[in-house]
């Protein structure tokens, strides 16, 4: 019986993906791989509930509150200004607010205000910049779903659908997509 259990717990013990390494003053240290649930299971964890609500302020002052855009569609789209994917998206996502005006883009970049002031003054865009949005999105909306990534908000405070940081690996459909999605909802 004994050598059945110490079978069973060398193989529990080889399933789990670790490392193993000395520190500096000489002692082991064994590291487990972070865990993270599949993508489409974090999706599905945030879509068909009502939107975390929030009050912030976008670069210019600007107070943005969710429930004030109730009965307009809203992005919130995650991104950052030094990722080539997502500043891609920019122009897509300010012809999709021209087009559609009962729709409410709000970015959140991921940096500093300063530094979004910055990235604005060179790259003027028409659309409300929430700085340290990576800071509001880790409490809320999914960091782990990485950046860019978009939450799309019904009339009613429903999100809809989320597009992780996989969804965009061709910006050249975005708002092809996005108007496509909007039309369905």
């Amino acid at each position: 019986m004994k050598h059945i259990t110490f079978v069973l717990l060398a193989v529990l013990f080889l399933q789990f993906d670790c490392s193993a390494q000395t520190s500096a003053n000489g002692h082991f240290l064994v590291e487990f791989a972070k865990f993270s649930p599949p993508t489409k299971d974090m999706v599905r964890a945030f879509e068909g509930h009502i939107a975390e609500q929030f009050l912030a302020k976008d670069v210019n002052g600007k107070e943005h509150y969710l429930p004030d855009y109730k009965g307009k569609n809203v992005i919130l789209w995650f991104w950052s200004t030094e990722d080539a994917v997502a500043t891609d998206q920019v122009g897509a996502m300010t012809l999709l607010q021209e087009r559609n005006k009962d729709l409410k883009v709000i970015g959140f970049a991921k940096e500093p205000k300063a530094k979004v002031q910055e990235y604005l003054r060179q790259n003027p865009m028409d659309l409300d910049v929430i700085p340290n949005g990576e800071i509001f999105g880790q409490m809320a909306y999914g960091a782990e779903l990485g950046n860019p990534r978009m939450f799309i908000i019904d009339e009613f405070g429903i999100i809809k659908v989320v597009l992780p940081k996989e969804a965009f690996a061709d910006n050249s459909k975005l708002l092809v997509s996005l108007e496509s999605i909007l039309n369905g909802l």
